[in-house]
């Protein structure tokens, strides 16, 4: 008998997965389902969930034919342009959901998710959120179907409405520990309140990501204009440091008497996706994220190019996050010393967060109007 040897990529991801971390495709569109990318990535063990962008849906848009079709279709249809998107968008989540659905099913629902988002202008009317956001999950009509609300505005509050119904729910942007302790308080509540309207509680789930990119290029552009002679060494650190606090915050929420109370019903942990949101991130920066963010039950959302690029990686070195309290707080306590003041760095980045969404959002409607 011959015995294949290991790729090397194989090698990194098992890596990973004796870690504890899951892999998630950040810049899915309809090419990856065309080209047979994403089914490949899913063969291979690579990828156990994908997020849905409108602003890679736009780009592909013009990079690809995948969309001419239904495009058609819907150029001749009634609706306005923002119901068009809608429907390009619930295509794109049922095919994904159905590529991921065996990962669902092996793990029983831990792994296997795609994250959907709605219309951004929704941001300030929790109800208006929540409404939008259960008919999105029932015109996808898949049990592995997230929707993505942004922790802004009244998206905590339209989250809580959406988890005590039922629905999955992926909180976006957050960049503090105080934001991250607020979404757990949200998804703890909803759990309650599902249970107590009848739903399964492991059947709810909900996962939290954390904006790192952002973070570090927003406080690093404040360490530039810092007169403190430590400022500089301080650099490029601000995202690991609130990461391995809000790992801590993770685990002392599990080891609360109020989650123990949970989990018995059945409940899930509410996942931490590390992110960096529509931004541009090369192969060996995404890499180097995953590098210094391993922890157990944690996600890392990445680029085709970096997932591809995993054979090129010398490999990963053990959890990263967990027993680092006392050095993440040594960094901002160092942080506030060259005069960075944290929540209003994030409260900043939240709104810059949506408008970010906005502009995609805007993209998307402008290539489905023209066709």
């Amino acid at each position: 008998m011959t015995i294949c040897p290991r790729t090397k990529r194989s090698g990194v991801l098992d890596q990973l997965t004796a870690e504890g971390v899951g892999l998630w495709l950040d810049d899915y569109h309809r090419g990856r389902l065309a080209d047979g990318s994403l089914q490949r990535l899913v063969a291979d063990g690579l990828v156990s969930g994908v997020v849905s962008r409108p602003v890679a849906v736009a780009r592909a848009m013009s990079d690809t034919t995948a969309y001419r079709d239904q495009l058609n279709r819907l150029s001749s249809a009634a609706g306005s342009a923002e119901e068009r998107v809608y429907a390009l968008l619930v295509e794109d989540a049922r095919a994904a959901c159905t590529a991921l659905e065996p990962v669902f099913r092996a793990t029983k629902g831990m792994h296997g998710w795609v994250s959907l988002g709605i219309a951004p202008r929704l941001a300030a009317d929790a109800k208006a959120m929540a409404d939008h956001s259960r008919r999105l999950a029932e015109m996808v009509d898949r049990p592995n179907v997230l929707i993505r609300i942004p922790v802004m505005g009244r998206g905590l509050a339209a989250a809580g409405d959406l988890l005590a119904h039922g629905v999955g729910v992926h909180v976006t942007s957050v960049y503090c520990v105080q934001r991250y302790a607020q979404a757990v308080d949200v998804y703890f509540r909803g759990l309650e309140r599902a249970t107590a309207g009848g739903h399964a509680a492991s059947a709810v789930t909900s996962l939290v990501s954390l904006d790192l990119g952002h973070l570090n290029g927003s406080v690093d552009a404040l360490l530039d204009d810092s007169a403190d002679p430590c400022a500089a060494a301080l650099r490029g650190q601000a995202g690991v440091a609130t990461a391995r606090l809000v790992y801590r915050r993770y685990e002392e929420s599990l080891g609360s008497s109020r989650w123990r109370s949970l989990v018995v019903g059945g409940a899930r942990p509410q996942r931490l996706l590390w992110t960096s949101e529509n931004a541009p991130e090369s192969p060996l920066a995404a890499l180097d994220r995953v590098e210094r963010l391993i922890a157990w039950m944690t996600l890392h959302a990445l680029p085709q190019s970096a997932l591809e690029a995993l054979d090129r990686h010398e490999g990963f070195h053990g959890d990263t996050l967990s027993d680092e309290y006392g050095s993440a707080c040594g960094v901002l306590d160092g942080l506030e010393r060259a005069g960075i003041v944290f929540d209003s760095v994030a409260r900043d980045l939240e709104v810059a967060a949506l408008e970010r969404e906005r502009a995609g959002w805007d993209e998307l409607l402008t290539a489905v109007q023209a066709g």
